[in-house]
């Protein structure tokens, strides 16, 4: 009798193995779950660790993942800096997995220490890749004055639909 029912606890843990080999991985991104601004980390120009502490409060927030060498990053950095009614609407963090010696280059090329309502750094921890799962650049995540997410745009974006987002 006891072997009998060894023999069904062994059935029933195998079954219940095959079965958790069936489940489906979560390929979810993290953003969708919890759609407030992301506690992040990067790494700017100066080489100085900063954070999303540095953000002015009560300002929507636009982060921007991008590759100094992508020809419609530059677009869209060049659309943002057009903008003089930028400043007033957002703050906008930019940042990249590159080296710091391309991060340079590109920010040297743009004069981006000229907004002071730009943030720069390099997501030395690839935070991006895997809490918004991007699957082109550049990556847009539009936030609120509550640091709430409002919009992710893959691509360029137009200067009305950014108006549009921040209104």
């Amino acid at each position: 009798m006891i072997t009998h029912m060894k023999k069904i606890v062994l059935i029933f843990f195998v079954i219940m193995i095959s079965l958790k080999g069936f489940s489906q991985f979560d390929t979810t991104a993290p953003y969708f779950k919890d759609k407030v601004l992301p506690k992040f980390s990067l790494l700017s120009i100066d080489s100085v660790y900063f954070t999303q502490a540095v953000l002015k409060e009560n300002k929507n927030t636009i982060l921007m993942l991008f590759n100094p060498d992508c020809e419609h990053c530059q677009k869209q950095t060049e659309l943002f800096l057009s903008m003089a009614e930028l400043p007033e609407l957002a703050q906008l963090v930019m940042f990249t997995i590159e080296t710091q010696e391309k991060n340079k280059t590109f920010y040297d090329k743009y004069h981006l220490e000229k907004y002071p309502f730009i943030y720069f750094g390099r997501d030395y921890k690839y935070f991006c890749l895997t809490y918004f799962k991007p699957t082109t650049i550049p990556l847009l995540v539009f936030y609120n004055k509550k640091n709430e997410l409002v919009a992710v745009k893959q691509g360029n974006i137009k200067k009305e639909d950014i108006l549009d987002i921040l209104k």
